[in-house]
């Protein structure tokens, strides 16, 4: 495991394993690198898994700006450079598919694939943005009140989360273990920064992409399959997979499945 530092005054930490095309796994808001280590192999691509900004063993500051989208897609560009000699494939899941998805807007000469499982360009109406902006910053302010834990219980109700009661038990555990292990000011300030509502909306942009694209969502994840629908419609290189028996996390809920995807994708990027 090494550290990136970063222009953005953090110092990731990144866990960097195997060799061939560089494969960048970013993880969902209350996870990490670990959340992400099996979806692709290091004996076939070197593997890059950093914990983003305020989570996992990366740093949590106290100061706000590190932890907006345009902050975090510097300092990936900033480990981008420091350890890509190639254009490589980025990764994400969910905030890590919306990082990822703007990174490719800012810099798509760093990037020759891109895997988005459900992930979102953005929300185009302002009035809708500036209420889950607000809903995020108020649950921000929850869990610096009521901690971790408290939080965990209620983020693990939610309807979108509900597919995985049917996970193995100590896949659960570990999830939970993951969350739990969250530090409360810095998903906080991850939450109220990162906000899907205050990020920029990139649907306009779409047609412009020219970056291979695979997207992925669950069968039960009926909100993001729709967006998915709209967003291969959009763009021209990008090809949509609908998982069956998973929700929202279906890396996670249907591994198998969504390994061979990304396998599949990744054989066709080295070939062309």
């Amino acid at each position: 495991m090494r550290r990136s530092g970063s222009r953005e005054a953090v110092d990731l930490w990144v866990r960097d394993e195997g060799e061939g095309l560089p494969v960048v796994l970013l993880h969902g808001f209350t996870g990490s690198g670990d959340s992400m280590s099996d979806l692709v192999s290091p004996t076939t691509n070197r593997v890059i898994a950093p914990d983003l900004i305020g989570h996992g063993l990366s740093p949590a500051p106290d100061q706000l700006g590190v932890y907006k989208m345009e902050a975090m897609v510097g300092q990936l560009h900033h480990l981008i450079q420091e350890r890509f000699e190639v254009p490589g494939v980025l990764c994400g899941y969910s905030m890590g598919a919306r990082l990822a998805l703007s990174y490719s807007f800012e810099h798509p000469q760093d990037i020759s694939g891109l895997v988005l499982i459900g992930g979102t360009p953005g929300m185009e109406d302002q009035e809708e943005a500036a209420e889950r902006a607000a809903n995020d910053a108020r649950l921000a302010s929850r869990i610096e009140s009521e901690g971790v834990s408290e939080f965990v219980d209620y983020w693990e109700r939610l309807p979108l989360f509900a597919s995985q009661i049917h996970l193995p038990d100590e896949v659960k555990r570990s999830i939970r273990r993951i969350r739990l292990a969250q530090r409360p000011h810095g998903i906080a300030n991850s939450l109220r920064m990162a906000s899907t509502g205050l990020m920029r909306s990139m649907w306009k942009e779409l047609e412009n992409l020219q970056i291979p694209t695979l997207l992925i969502t669950g069968v039960y994840d009926q909100k993001f399959t729709e967006l998915a629908e709209q967003v291969e419609r959009a763009v021209p290189s990008a090809r949509h997979v609908i998982i069956p028996n998973a929700g929202h996390a279906a890396h996670t809920e249907n591994p198998a499945v969504v390994r061979r995807c990304i396998e599949e994708f990744l054989r066709k990027l080295c070939v062309e």
